[in-house]
């Protein structure tokens, strides 16, 4: 599952909202505390009481960063966001990267999460369909062609046992199916009220071989567009990028937290990322000359562009492949079926003939 650090609902609050309409009341010059009342009058529930926690602290003195730390309901990326700002003077327009760049990173799960669930719901209907003609249609062909008398073929022999066995559990059979179907949704359902449906589906890909280089590219393209974003509000470099590390899938990570040693012993901070393969030879290029401009932030966010493209292309290729192989599968399972029952009948055919 994708980190709190950038998780785009965290305890009930949307970030990304959240951020948004504070920088837009803030960059119209309203308080803090001004902009917080206003918010509170648009929310409810657990986001309302977070709220109201907030301006609890702030009456008592506190800092922004350390309402928002004591609270427990936000991430970690925007803490540091505010806690820079504080520094800078520059709230409203941190709050507003941040909006942004959760907006970024949320567009492209959904991309990534709709290329996904297409196949899944072929699948799915799919194997219902298979599970229909086993349990009903076939048992009802095997009566026709066993009053024949006919020598079935091996295979339809087998195809008839498995209906039968289906058709006499036929109750059991569906009653897994609907308790299979009633716990996914109930499942999907919790996982979605927790405002994680996204991240549990790009963690499920994962572990799928064949998208493995797609969730690679996804977690890149997170984890430097959430650096930029970090780095661009003060954050140095290395933090901003540590905190950033749980965004890449797991086998990337170890890589990470040696490229940060090195860069911390004095190693150059692209070579580093570079040795452990999160960088390719341009993103090498990119960075060393962000090393000596001290552009790290606006490097990163080109990184973020670069990877975002390749995931769009491998997205929209993955599509127009995934699709017809699955369609191909459905088509010959189901077209297996019809062709093993109706083979006893052209040979009895031919046979008459």
């Amino acid at each position: 599952m994708l980190p709190a650090a950038v998780t785009l609902v965290r305890h009930g609050i949307d970030e990304e909202q959240f951020a948004r309409d504070m920088s837009l009341m803030l960059r119209s010059g309203l308080s803090v505390m001004e902009a917080l009342n206003t918010s509170r009058e648009r929310t409810s529930g657990t986001a309302g009481r977070a709220i109201d926690g907030l301006v609890s602290r702030l009456n008592q003195g506190e800092s922004l960063s350390q309402a928002l730390q004591g609270s427990g309901h936000f991430s970690p990326a925007l803490l540091a966001c505010v806690r820079a700002s504080e520094v800078t003077g520059d709230l409203g327009e941190s709050l507003e990267r941040f909006s942004g760049n959760a907006m970024r990173m949320r567009l492209m799960r959904t991309k990534l999460v709709s290329a996904l669930v297409y196949p899944m719901l072929l699948i799915g209907v799919a194997f219902l369909v298979v599970v229909f003609l086993l349990v009903y249609v076939v048992p009802r062909f095997a009566m026709v062609l066993e009053s024949t008398q006919q020598e079935l073929p091996a295979l339809s022999k087998a195809l008839i046992a498995i209906g039968h066995v289906l058709h006499d559990v036929q109750g059991p059979v569906w009653l897994g199916i609907g308790a299979v179907f009633v716990l996914g949704a109930w499942r999907l359902w919790a996982i979605s009220r927790s405002g994680q449906l996204a991240a549990s589906a790009v963690s499920f890909a994962t572990r799928l071989p064949w998208l493995s280089g797609l969730v690679r590219a996804f977690g890149l393209g997170q984890m430097t567009r959430s650096a930029a974003m970090l780095t661009r509000s003060g954050i140095p470099a290395l933090r901003a990028l540590g905190m950033c590390r749980d965004l890449l899938t797991p086998p990337d990570r170890p890589g990470l937290d040696r490229a940060l040693t090195n860069a911390s012993a004095g190693a150059p901070l692209a070579a580093a990322l570079h040795t452990e393969g999160l960088l390719d030879n341009l993103g090498l290029r990119v960075l060393r000359v962000a090393e000596q401009t001290g552009a790290l932030d606006l490097a990163l966010d080109r990184l973020a562009d670069i990877h975002e493209t390749q995931l769009e292309r491998q997205l929209e290729r993955a599509g127009r492949l995934i699709e017809p192989i699955v369609m191909l599968g459905i088509g010959l399972v189901v077209g297996g079926i019809v062709v093993l029952m109706y083979l006893p009948i052209f040979q009895l055919a031919s046979s008459i003939q």
